[in-house]
């Protein structure tokens, strides 16, 4: 083809690009923020008219780099009608090689030099390196107010449109539901009913803790350092976001400026920086004045808020070493230290999240603690009404999780949650009622099904597949979880942004260097690809496969080496060598099931060879999480069979879906078995996970943590363990109404021998109301209350109530103790001995 004809296919292919995006400007807009930063999008010229504003947004897509057009030609094909005629025409000429429009080239927009938000300018010197000058106090204030409105302004245009992706429902963007938030026993907000007004739950026994009552400790001087800790995917980005949200709605009306920072971007950062660095030339640079608007956040300092997510993610190591002076240049890490520790920006508040785990010792010993539980049944429904717009469709998928069990438990953490609800958005309407549910019986398959059903026809193309596993392999080997465009083809770009498998977002890599960084939706998502990745590569060899099927230690000091990003990477190689994958893994490798059989059998003999391991208790749940991925009955007897008969798990958080887990595994053991959790957080409704285990003979929690809503989950299990002979919940912070449950339950415990409810505090009505259980006890051997707060008048009525009761062989009182020893009548305990 001569050059004058290829001109003429190209000025054709431009004037139809040109007119079908015009027809469709929502999903230009929305590709324009997926491919570009913030500032580039408020930069350059204004459209005269709709076909003008089309050719200005390619022009601005065009200026970014050949990696990033080319990207958006392949997004184009992938998701609009575009005609085979012009498809192919159109990869060949933009989508693969080094062409470009002439009709942009005409017109090209240079990149900006200054890649700073729109409207601001950048000072001569970076801020923070030079002496302050002396502003007079109304022109400090004027420049202070200016910026406070810039702060605003920019999270309000952040946070005010929520454009949803192709063939997602509306209410995918719409449906927040606040999790579980629960305090430490070392740590109580001031008021605990401030936060009602804002829609979360109340605050009651330490459970529930509203947004606001994070801000509401007892730090009144000092460092006013927040610890949010919880698992992957229960939500803690979200709810760090969620708070930037609402301070921009004027919600949090008590702090004047708020600053939030990731600590998976400040890795990208590899210079030493100050503060007014880190805030004005990574977050957001004032218009004029920083050292001014430095000045007056330093002297307001009780009104400004940071932020850090991701704590278990930070990379530098920071030395305890401190720095000369509080304007010395510091890692990320190092400044984060100082503003928990009061020596920059005094009388801040600092929020962190983090996975449980070996922290960094830059806390200080005096920061709250909050736990940060996943959803309830009554948050996973009413989830589910935000989630599904209409009507019958809420309905269904309401019956749908009323009859599954493990999709309660799937749904209890809020990111496989909005997974589940996504993939029963399109499997509802196409199945009869419970087969949805049977469809995702793993979270494996889960996300199997989460990917099948956002392709337009059934399982997407096995090549894009494979490009989008290596790369997040690739990722998680290395540490990184932030990937720019040179990193992904742009085949494989487009395919993720189709699917919205991957997001993006303004990345500031250094003063004036912002980039757009993409990442996986979530980091669990990263972790499916990767081992779906080491199961279908040929490349990988079964060696290499068998290794990656660990149980990683969770105390591992993050900050002193690669972030733990593989901790669910052997769950998805359990999940993924399940019968069921099989053909969705035949078409991912191009190979037939007997080939990917074989890879499924080596990572099954991998588990078989950690059975008869003596693990340590969070290796025992994660292995768990494994077996029952596999869905093989035949290993979970065997894991089963191999657990001790006690087992113990001391001073690790467990959720409602760790329970599950473990008594899933346990319903395929012969023998019974002694379960100790002591000093262990533990979800509130998480006892709820033990209902109908059989095999439980002996069930002790020891524990601070425990509080009424966990007194009631378990008074609701109790009743369906009809092997269990020994009860003990010592030392929680049970009141009456905990107790007035317990009690209710202990009536549909006939089989009980032993009881122990020492050290809960329990006051002298409490006290009565388990001693009048008594004779619905028959078998009841033991009864211990010792180390409770009981008064003389009280021991003498249960004094009345030993004398009276016939099964009371001795009650034992002497300083704290208080233990009621009873003899059951001769026939029970005939039956006994038989």
């Amino acid at each position: 083809m001569d050059l004058v004809s290829l001109q003429l296919g190209t000025e054709h292919l431009w004037s139809w690009l040109v007119r079908l995006l015009s027809k469709d400007p929502e999903w230009l807009n929305a590709k324009m923020k997926f491919f570009l930063t913030e500032m580039e999008l408020s930069s350059g010229d204004k459209a005269q008219d709709a076909t003008q504003g089309v050719i200005l947004q390619l022009r601005r897509l065009h200026a970014h780099g050949q990696a990033t057009w080319q990207a958006f030609i392949h997004c184009v094909c992938m998701e609009l009608d575009v005609p085979l005629d012009l498809e192919v025409p159109l990869l060949s000429t933009w989508g693969h090689g080094d062409g470009f429009p002439s009709q942009l080239e005409a017109g090209e927009e240079s990149q900006p030099t200054s890649q700073l938000h729109h409207g601001l300018k950048r000072p001569y010197q970076s801020c923070g390196s030079s002496p302050r000058p002396k502003q007079c106090k109304k022109q400090q204030l004027e420049l202070a107010r200016r910026y406070l409105q810039l702060l605003k302004t920019s999270a309000q245009r952040r946070y005010g449109s929520r454009i949803p992706g192709p063939g997602q429902p509306l209410a995918f963007h719409q449906a927040y539901i606040p999790p579980i938030l629960q305090w430490s026993r070392t740590t109580t907000p001031f008021n605990t009913q401030e936060g009602a007004t804002l829609g979360d739950p109340k605050a009651e026994d330490g459970t529930d803790v509203s947004i606001r009552d994070l801000f509401n400790t007892r730090a009144d001087k000092g460092p006013r350092v927040t610890v949010l800790l919880g698992k992957a995917g229960m939500g803690k980005t979200t709810l760090a976001h969620r708070l930037c949200q609402r301070w921009a709605d004027g919600q949090l009306d008590r702090f004047q400026a708020l600053f939030l920072f990731e600590f998976r971007q400040l890795n990208l950062i590899t210079h030493l920086l100050t503060l007014p660095q880190l805030l004005f030339d990574l977050y957001l640079s004032p218009e004029a004045g920083p050292d001014s608007v430095f000045q007056y956040l330093e002297e307001n300092a009780n009104g400004v808020l940071l932020i850090f997510d991701g704590l278990d993610q930070a990379l530098h190591p920071h030395s305890s070493r401190e720095r000369e002076g509080p304007e010395e240049p510091s890692p990320a890490l190092a400044l984060f230290s100082g503003l928990c520790r009061g020596t920059l920006l005094p009388g801040c508040w600092v929020l962190t999240t983090s996975r449980p785990g070996k922290l960094p010792d830059c806390l200080p010993t005096e920061a709250a603690t909050v736990h940060m539980w996943g959803f309830d049944r009554p948050r996973v429904e009413e989830y589910m009404v935000r989630f599904f717009t209409d009507q019958l469709c809420q309905e269904a998928a309401l019956a749908e999780l009323r009859k599954s069990r493990h999709l309660q438990s799937m749904c209890a953490v809020p990111a496989l949650c909005q997974v589940t609800c996504m993939c029963l958005h399109r499997l509802l309407p196409r199945s009869c009622p419970g087969q949805s549910a049977a469809l995702l019986p793993t979270v494996t398959q889960n996300y199997v099904q989460m990917v099948s059903t956002l392709g337009p026809r059934g399982y997407p193309p096995p090549e894009s597949l494979l490009d989008l596993s290596e790369v997040a392999l690739r990722g998680l080997e290395t540490g990184k979880v932030i990937f720019s465009v040179g990193d992904i083809r742009p085949s494989t770009m487009a395919f993720g942004a189709a699917l919205s498998l991957l997001t993006s977002f303004c990345v500031c890599t250094g003063p004036g260097h912002q980039a757009t960084g993409y990442a996986f939706a979530h980091l669990s998502l990263q972790e499916f690809f990767a081992a779906l990745y080491l199961m279908v590569n040929p490349k990988v060899d079964k060696n290499a496969l068998a290794g990656h099927v660990t149980l990683n230690s969770r105390w591992v000091l993050r900050t002193k080496a690669k972030p733990g990003l593989l901790d669910h990477l052997p769950s998805f190689l359990a999940g993924l060598a399940s019968h069921a994958c099989r053909p969705f893994l035949s078409h991912v490798a191009r190979r037939d099931e007997t080939w990917v059989s074989a890879r499924q059998a080596v990572v099954m003999q991998a588990l078989r060879k950690l059975a008869p391991r003596r693990l340590t208790g969070p290796k025992v749940v994660a292995f768990c999480h494994c077996v029952g991925e596999t869905q093989e009955p035949e290993l979970a007897s065997l894991v089963a069979q191999s657990l001790p008969c006690h087992l113990s798990f001391h001073n690790f958080p467990l959720t409602f879906a760790d329970l599950a887990a473990l008594t899933n595994i346990l319903g395929h053991r012969n023998a019974p078995i002694h379960l100790d959790f002591e000093g262990c957080p533990l979800e509130p409704h998480c006892p709820e996970a033990l209902a109908g285990c059989k095999q439980v003979e002996n069930l002790s929690f020891k524990s601070r943590k425990c509080g009424d809503a966990f007194a009631e989950a378990l008074s609701r299990s109790l009743p369906t363990m009809g092997s269990l002979k020994k009860l003990g919940l010592a030392g929680s912070k049970i009141t009456a109404r905990g107790i007035s449950h317990l009690v209710q339950a202990l009536r549909l415990c006939p089989q009980l021998e032993e009881v122990s409810f020492q050290d809960n505090q329990l006051k002298d009505w409490a006290v009565l109301n388990i001693v009048e259980v008594l004779p619905c006890l028959p078998r009841l051997q033991k009864l211990d209350l010792s180390r409770n707060n009981v008064s003389v008048s009280t021991l003498l009525c249960l004094t009345k109530v030993a004398v009276a009761c016939p099964t009371v062989r001795t009650l034992q009182v002497r300083e704290a103790e208080l233990i009621f020893l009873l003899s059951p009548p001769a026939e029970t305990a005939a039956e006994l001995q038989g």
